[in-house]
C-alpha cells in the first residue's frame, strides 16, 4: 500500500478509525474535517468535561446513548491495542455481558473472555481516538475544511480521483466517505453527471429521549440487556447504559407514529415514565445517581443502507463509504461504532492485500466485505424493528412457525433459563457471531426445544399508563397538549 494516497472525508469515529487503519498499513492519508480540531482540548474533554462538551455540530445524535459492543472491543484489542489501552486509561469501563453489579465490582455471568462491552460515551471515544490519529506519521489533517465536490472522470460508473475543497483540490487513489448519514456524496456524484448509489430506507418505528446522569454508586442489580439494563415493554422501552468516568444514560423509547406519547421532554415526566419500566427503578433511587443534562430528544431514526453495486456492477469507482455514510441501524442496538471500526480495518486489509490498480475488482471486493460484515446487521435491525413496531401497534401475535423451526423470540425466552443458550444469544447481541449463526447451532436449538419456553407477554407500562402520566403532569403544570 506504500505510495498510495487515501482521502478520508470526515473526522467521525468511522473517519478516524479509517485514517488510523490505512496509515498503519503504509498509506499516506489526508483526513478532511469540517470542524476545528484542538488536540489539547480533546484530551481534556475525554475525562473531565461535562457530557455536553465535545459534541460536534454535525453529529447531534452523539449526545444520545452509545456503547462499544463486544465486536468493537475485540477489534480494538486486536488491531489497535494502544487505542484500547488509552480508552481504559481515560476511564472507559470493560463491562461483562449479564454482569452482576455490586459496588465497583461487575461479576461476569459466564467465562467467555470475549463477552465484554466497552461502556463509553460517543464523544469520549472520539476525544480519546483523535489525538492518537493526529500524531500518526502518515496522517495529514485538514481541519475547518469543507468538501464541496468530487473530482470525477467518465460517465456511468465514473472514477473518483479525490475531492474539491474550499482550499483547493485533494487528489487521492481512494476516497473514503465518512461524512455520516447526511453525506452529500450522492449529490456530488449527481452534479458531476455520474451514477449515484441507491438507498434503502425504513423507519425504525421509534422516537427516543435520553438523559445523562453521574453515578454516586452502582445499584446492586444484574445487567439483563447485554451490558445495559432494561428493554422493551408493551408500547415503549427503556434502557440504562453505564458509561465511562461514572456517567450513565437512561433512554426512553416510544412509538414514532404515536404523537400522543411524544411528551417526555420534561425531566419529572421522563423520570416517572422510566421508573415504570422493568429494571430501571433501581437506578433512580435516592443516592444512586444525579442528572447532569436536560432530557434530549431524537424524534425519528432510520435503518438506512446505501447500495454501491447494481446488477453485480459498481455504480461508482474510487470511493467507498464507511460508518453512517454507508449504513445506519436502530441506535438503541449500539451497533454503529463497532461496525464502523471492523469495516475500516477490513478495508485497509483488502487494499493491503490486493491493491487499487484494478478499480472494478476493488469495488466488487469492497462490496463483498459489506455484504459479509455490515448488511446482515442492517437486515437484522429491520426485522427486529418491524416485530417490535407490530407489538407496539397491538398487532396479532405472529403466526406459529413451521414445525421444528425456532424463532429468535423463543431463543431469548429460553436464554433466561439456560446458560448455554444465554451465551449463544449474548454473542449474537455483541456481534461476535453473525446474526444467523445461532440458528445453525444444533446444541442450542436442541436446548430451546427441550425447555419448551414461550416468549413472555409484554411487560408494563402499557400505553394507557403512560398517557395517564402525561395527563397528570399537564394538569399539575397547566400544560395543554399541542393542537
Amino acid at each position: 500500500m506504500r505510495g498510495k494516497h487515501i482521502a478520508v472525508l470526515g473526522g467521525s469515529i468511522a473517519g478516524l478509525t479509517s485514517a488510523l487503519a490505512f496509515a498503519r498499513s503504509g498509506a499516506r492519508v489526508t483526513l478532511i474535517e469540517r470542524d476545528a480540531v484542538d488536540a489539547a482540548r480533546v484530551a481534556e474533554t475525554a475525562c473531565e468535561a461535562s457530557v455536553s462538551d465535545g459534541w460536534r455540530k454535525g453529529v447531534p445524535h452523539a449526545r444520545h446513548t452509545h456503547a462499544l459492543a463486544a465486536l468493537g472491543r475485540r477489534t480494538l484489542r486486536e488491531r489497535a491495542p494502544d487505542v484500547w489501552s488509552a480508552l481504559i486509561a481515560a476511564g472507559a469501563i470493560e463491562m461483562p455481558f449479564g454482569a452482576q453489579l455490586q459496588g465497583l465490582a461487575a461479576t461476569p455471568r459466564c467465562d467467555d473472555p470475549d463477552l465484554f462491552g466497552l461502556s463509553v460515551r460517543r464523544a469520549f471515544v472520539e476525544t480519546v481516538l483523535r489525538p492518537i490519529v493526529l500524531v500518526e506519521p502518515n496522517v495529514t489533517v485538514l481541519a475547518q475544511t469543507a468538501v464541496s465536490g468530487l473530482l470525477v472522470e467518465g460517465e456511468g460508473a465514473a472514477m473518483v480521483h479525490g475531492v474539491q475543497t474550499a482550499n483547493g483540490e485533494v487528489r487521492a487513489d481512494l476516497t473514503i466517505d465518512a461524512l455520516g448519514r447526511r453525506s452529500a456524496l450522492c449529490k456530488w456524484l449527481h452534479a458531476a453527471g455520474a451514477a449515484t448509489p441507491s438507498e434503502t430506507v425504513e423507519n425504525c418505528g421509534l422516537a427516543y429521549y435520553t438523559r445523562w446522569f453521574r453515578l454516586i454508586r452502582r445499584p446492586a442489580v444484574r445487567l439483563d440487556a447485554g451490558f445495559s439494563a432494561g428493554g422493551y415493554a408493551a408500547t415503549s422501552g427503556c434502557i440504562v447504559c453505564p458509561a465511562d468516568n461514572g456517567y450513565a444514560s437512561i433512554t426512553l423509547m416510544v412509538p414514532q407514529a404515536d404523537k400522543a406519547l411524544h411528551a417526555f421532554d420534561a425531566p419529572e415526566l421522563f423520570t416517572a415514565a422510566a421508573r415504570q419500566h422493568a429494571g430501571i427503578a433501581a437506578w433512580l433511587q435516592p443516592g444512586v445517581c444525579e442528572p447532569v443534562s436536560d432530557v434530549l430528544r431524537w424524534p425519528v431514526c432510520e435503518n438506512r443502507f446505501r447500495h454501491f453495486m447494481a446488477d453485480g456492477q459498481p455504480m461508482v469507482l474510487g470511493v467507498v463509504a464507511v460508518g453512517d455514510a454507508l449504513c445506519t441501524t436502530n441506535p438503541t442496538y449500539t451497533r454503529g461504532m463497532s461496525l464502523a471500526m471492523r469495516h475500516a480495518f477490513a478495508l485497509a486489509d483488502l487494499v493491503q492485500q490486493d491493491g487499487l490498480d484494478d478499480p472494478h475488482r476493488f469495488a466488487a471486493q469492497a462490496d463483498a466485505l459489506v455484504q459479509q460484515w455490515i448488511r446482515p446487521w442492517h437486515d437484522d435491525s429491520v426485522l427486529q424493528d418491524r416485530a417490535r413496531s407490530a407489538l407496539w401497534a397491538g398487532a396479532p401475535s405472529p403466526p406459529t412457525p413451521p414445525q421444528g423451526q425456532i424463532t429468535l423470540q423463543q431463543i431469548a425466552a429460553a436464554a433466561r433459563h439456560d446458560a448455554v443458550v444465554w451465551q449463544a444469544l449474548a454473542r449474537r447481541t455483541g456481534m461476535l457471531d453473525p446474526p444467523d449463526a445461532i440458528f445453525a447451532r444444533a446444541n442450542v436449538l436442541a436446548r430451546v426445544r427441550a425447555l419448551g419456553v414461550q416468549p413472555m407477554p409484554p411487560s408494563q407500562p402499557g400505553r394507557d399508563a403512560l398517557l395517564q402520566l402525561i395527563d397528570r403532569h399537564r394538569s399539575a403544570n397547566c400544560v395543554h397538549p399541542p393542537a
